[in-house]
């Protein structure tokens, strides 16, 4: 005998209600735990590369910046994966809408805050981190406009940084 339609869609739903809930899990229990030290302490270091970026956005025939926003360099962790993951829906690359507002947090790891490195974007929405030591890191920053700065958003991008280079980014 074959499975009513009903059937099968209960027990995909079923599947797919688990998978989703042991996915969540991972990122709350990631963000619960502190971050080890020797996780993060290699981004402490002096290094020789240069990240520098830009970030606009379009709106009909305006082009906005990130001018005056702080830009961010996180330095990779489970805590800033999980972190970037719950804001932006991966740990790659991503824009979230001013309009949803920011996402809160219980806490913010202490590592976490000390370790990212941060600069203001400039006129042009350029913004640069010398001596980046190798690893991975994340670059976010915001591009808003409008009343109470409602639109736009944040962006955010995942970045590979090794050999002495110079790494472009551009967001989103």
């Amino acid at each position: 005998m074959k499975p009513s339609p009903l059937f099968t869609a209960l027990i995909l739903t079923a599947i797919l209600a688990v998978a989703g809930c042991a996915q969540l899990g991972f990122q709350d229990s990631a963000l619960s735990r502190p971050i080890a030290p020797a996780e993060v302490d290699w981004s402490r270091k002096t290094g020789a590369n240069t990240v520098a970026g830009n970030a606009t956005q379009k709106s009909g025939d305006t082009t906005h910046t990130c001018a005056g926003q702080s830009a961010n360099l996180i330095p990779d962790s489970a805590y800033a994966r999980a972190r970037l993951a719950a804001i932006f829906g991966n740990d790659t690359r991503g824009t979230r809408a001013a309009s949803l507002g920011p996402v809160k947090f219980e806490r913010d790891d202490p590592l976490y805050l000390s370790t990212m490195r941060t600069t203001r974007c400039d006129a042009s929405g350029s913004f640069s981190f010398t001596r980046v030591p190798d690893g991975i890191w994340y670059a976010t920053t915001s591009v808003k406009w409008g009343p109470a700065q409602g639109e736009g958003g944040s962006m955010m991008k995942r970045v590979d940084v090794r050999g002495g280079k110079l790494v472009k980014v551009t967001l989103p």
